[in-house]
């Protein structure tokens, strides 16, 4: 019974039509809400513009302390759609593949320009582009999802191109709407 008083007082709060808002319910389009997860592995999905002035590119970086060898992975916007498919080492498998090293702290920029997949396979340009909403997802050539991140772009078709969706901070944060930084270090902490 001596709980019944901060009960009714914590309904009581829930319709003060002053309290503040849940956060994703009425918060509104300007809050700043991360999207995706913190990264697990070294190679990471850091960066993604997918209504960029040009093509869509997203930003890879490897947070590990060895050098990543490329030829081990894919990029897909499409799980599902084997013609969506980057083979990040430039190879299929199993063909060999000569490695393509991403030094520790390194990016690499992919334009996502629907650039068909062709003999010789150009690992900077993917067989894909984005959409406001969208997916993006790193795969092993084992199969294992090393990253992926599911995305609602803050921008509509109409509006200026003028952010992209980054891990805040750099290499290890949520994803937030940020000025691009292509191939260049991420904002530490959001403005």
């Amino acid at each position: 019974m001596r709980h019944l008083p901060l009960l009714l007082l914590a309904v009581a709060a829930c319709d003060d039509p002053g309290a503040t808002p849940d956060a994703g319910v009425d918060a509104g389009v300007d809050a700043l809400v991360g999207q995706g997860s913190e990264p697990v592995g070294d190679l990471v999905i850091n960066e993604v513009a997918p209504r960029g002035a040009g093509s869509d590119w997203v930003e890879l970086t490897n947070v590990g302390a060895a050098p990543i060898d490329l030829c081990g992975y894919f990029l897909t916007d499409a799980a599902d759609r084997l013609d969506h498919f980057l083979p990040l080492g430039g190879v299929m498998p199993p063909a060999p593949c000569a490695p393509l090293l991403l030094d520790p702290g390194g990016y690499r920029v992919i334009q996502l320009d629907n650039t068909p997949i062709a003999d010789p396979i150009d690992p900077l340009h993917a067989p894909f582009t984005l959409d406001v909403a969208d997916q993006l997802h790193l795969v092993t050539t084992a199969g294992a999802i090393a990253d992926g991140l599911l995305f609602l772009y803050p921008r509509g078709p109409a509006e200026p191109a003028d952010v992209s969706l980054a891990r805040v901070p750099d290499h290890a944060g949520l994803f937030f709407a940020v000025a691009p930084t292509p191939g260049a270090a991420n904002p530490q902490e959001l403005p």
